[in-house]
C-alpha cells in the first residue's frame, strides 16, 4: 500500500494518505463526531429539515445529505427531504429520484448496448475468428 502525500480538503494539512479516504485523521476524527451528533439530532426531532440540522448544529449542508445518501440517518421515524443530485426535486432517500434513476439507467443500458454492437461490428471488420470457424 503506497502513501501518497495530498492535502486535507478540510483543513489544508499535508498528510500523507495511505487509502481511498481524501481527509486527514483529525479530520476525520471530527466528522465522524458531527455525523454521531446529528444522528443524535435527528432521533430526538425527526421532523426536522436539512437546513434546521445544520443551523442548530452548525455543520455543513454537505455532511447532512451525505449522510441521507449513503443511509446512514435511515430509520422509519425520519422524514427528512433533500433535493435530488439530477433535477432537484426532494425526495427522501438516494442520490436521485425515482425517475432520474430510470432515466440514467435506461441511459447507462442504451450506452452498453452500442458498446456491445461497435465491439462486434470491429470484430467482423478485423476478422477476428472463433475456433469454430478455423475448424471448417
Amino acid at each position: 500500500m503506497a502513501l501518497k502525500a495530498t492535502n486535507c480538503p478540510g483543513c489544508g494539512k499535508l498528510f500523507l494518505n495511505p487509502g481511498p479516504g481524501k481527509y486527514c485523521p483529525n479530520c476525520m476524527k471530527k466528522q465522524e463526531e458531527q455525523m454521531d451528533e446529528i444522528a443524535s439530532f435527528v432521533r430526538d426531532n425527526p421532523r426536522s429539515s436539512v437546513s434546521e440540522i445544520c443551523a442548530a448544529l452548525s455543520v455543513k449542508k454537505a455532511l447532512v445529505i451525505a449522510m441521507l445518501q449513503s443511509g446512514r440517518l435511515e430509520e422509519s421515524n425520519i422524514n427528512i427531504k433533500y433535493p435530488c443530485a439530477s433535477c432537484g426535486k426532494m425526495i427522501r432517500h438516494g442520490r436521485y429520484c425515482k425517475a432520474c434513476g430510470k432515466k440514467i439507467t435506461g441511459e447507462i443500458a442504451a450506452s452498453l448496448q452500442r458498446v456491445r454492437k461497435n465491439a462486434a461490428e470491429q470484430r467482423e471488420k478485423k476478422g477476428i475468428y472463433s475456433k469454430d470457424q478455423w475448424m471448417k
